[in-house]
This record gives C-alpha cells, structure tokens and sequence, in this order.
C-alpha cells in the first residue's frame, strides 16, 4: 500500500494522463520556479558604455526535489519505476502547483540519479531539473474554455479584470485584453479569431492598439467560417494563402488591452482563444 501525502504537484502528461506526486508516495520538498531566462546582447558603443542591443528569453530550468518512500525493498523498486515513468522525457509534459493550479509549465526532465538510503526503502532528495523550454508558464485553460484541476475548474482570467473578462463580440468595436508578461506575437504564440456572419464585400480585422491591419477580400456569408491563425486564414476549414485571398498581413496583441474594430461585415460573432503567459 502506498503512503499518501498531500497533494500539492500535479504531473500531467501529452494525454491527459495525471500523477498527483503526494498520492502517489512522493513527498515534495522544493518546487519554486525562477523567473524567466533573460539572455541580452549588447554593443560597446563608447569607452565607458554599452548599449543594449536585443532581450531574448531563453529556456527556465525548474528544479524540484522530493522524497520516495516505500514499504520494503521489492516496494522501493516499483516507486524507482513510477518515479522514472512520472518523469519519462521521451515527450514534454506539463508540471502544475496547485498553489497556483490556474497555470502549468511545459517541460522535459534532465537525467537524474535516485539515491538509495541505507535501509533501502526511502529514496531521498532526488533532484531533478525541470527545463521549460519556452520560457513562461501558460494558462491551463484558453480564453473560451475551461480547465478542471482535482475536480475544480478554472479559466484564463489569471490577471484579467473581472468586468473586461470577455473574448466573443458581437460589436464593431471592442477591445481585448491581454494579461501575459509578453505580447501575442503571431508568428510565436497564435491568437486563434474565429468569425462568423456577413461579409460580402470582405472583411478586415484592425488592432488599433498596434496598428495592425487583416483584410480577407472575398465574400463570406453566414454559411462560412472564417478563422484567423496566426499569419494563416482558414475558410471551411481550407488554408486561403497569396495574395488574391488576403492582404497577406496579421495581428498581434500588445499587453493589456487591445483596441479592436471589424469592418465590412454584419450580423456577426467574432472570437479570441488563446492562453496567457506568465
């Protein structure tokens, strides 16, 4: 029978598959993420300064220490299994603090030893290190769905004020607000728009805030659905690319809000499904 400890990290993999650590008779001691890897460049551009020439964030290295413990020896090298099957690399997996179960760090594990103590059943102290490779942590949830965490559900509204916590419009104007610690760049971290209604004419998507500007230029009607990937458009569900579907443009979203205007079309709904990062 397995010892039992509180719940407090999730392990959740590709599909969907959850090991809460403390059920499974391991005890974490440590898990405290460090802030994002910033890597900056520079150029020497007098004898007593330089300036800064570009900010990139690399990937975060996450460590995590816990114990194992287990009733015998035969025990001890079932829990070594688990441990290794938890922390299988072989694809990314997602590690969730329920002191904040709201987001989740995509990861892979470095190599790690598993100590072994003198009376064989506890293993102590493994150390692992957790590399984020994307840089941030992400809301487990997108902007038009929900996430259920040991039975709970949350959202994306991770810093978002309540009364601006909206993403499907039906209006000319609108705006979309966008709490991540880094703006949703399109060719990075898609925002997925998704349009329904009349355009006969086409129809363009502005962001005012970055004056930015999307023009698909043939007629859609209530029966299309138009979608906005990134850089790529999608019409019933067939990439519409080069010049004579669009104007070949995209848009970004700057933190915070974002003000939003459609032109063109009637009688429409327009969504914005993305996660925030953190």
């Amino acid at each position: 029978m397995t010892t039992k400890f509180q719940s407090d990290i999730l392990i959740q993999k590709l599909d969907g598959t959850v090991y809460d650590l403390g059920a499974e008779g391991i005890r974490v001691v440590t898990f405290n993420p460090p802030s994002p890897a910033y890597a900056h460049t520079y150029a020497q551009t007098s004898d007593y300064g330089a300036s800064l020439t570009g900010t990139q964030v690399t990937q975060t290295t996450i460590p995590i220490t816990f114990d194992v413990f287990a009733h015998d020896n035969f025990d001890y090298e079932l829990q070594r299994l688990k441990v290794l099957k938890i922390f299988s690399s072989v694809e990314p997996f997602y590690v969730i603090s329920l002191r904040t179960p709201f987001m989740r760090w995509k990861v892979v594990a470095d190599a790690f030893t598993y100590p072994r103590l003198g009376n064989y059943w506890k293993a102590k102290n493994v150390a692992i290190s957790l590399v984020c490779y994307e840089g941030f942590a992400e809301s487990i949830a997108t902007t038009l769905q929900k996430a259920k965490v040991n039975g709970v559900d949350y959202d994306a509204s991770l810093g978002v004020p309540f009364d601006d916590y909206q993403y499907e419009f039906t209006t000319a104007s609108f705006k979309v607000y966008n709490p991540s610690v880094i703006p949703l760049l399109a060719d990075e971290r898609p925002v997925t728009i998704t349009f329904k209604g009349s355009a006969p004419n086409g129809l363009t998507i502005t962001n005012k805030t970055t004056n930015q500007a999307f023009t698909y230029k043939k007629a859609l009607t209530d029966n299309d659905s138009f979608k906005l990937v990134g850089l790529v458009p999608i019409v019933n569900g067939i990439q519409r690319l080069g010049n004579d579907y669009s104007s070949r443009s995209f848009l970004d979203f700057t933190q915070g809000y974002n003000d939003m205007e459609i032109t063109g079309a009637s009688g429409f709904t327009i969504s914005f499904e993305t996660r925030f990062y953190y």
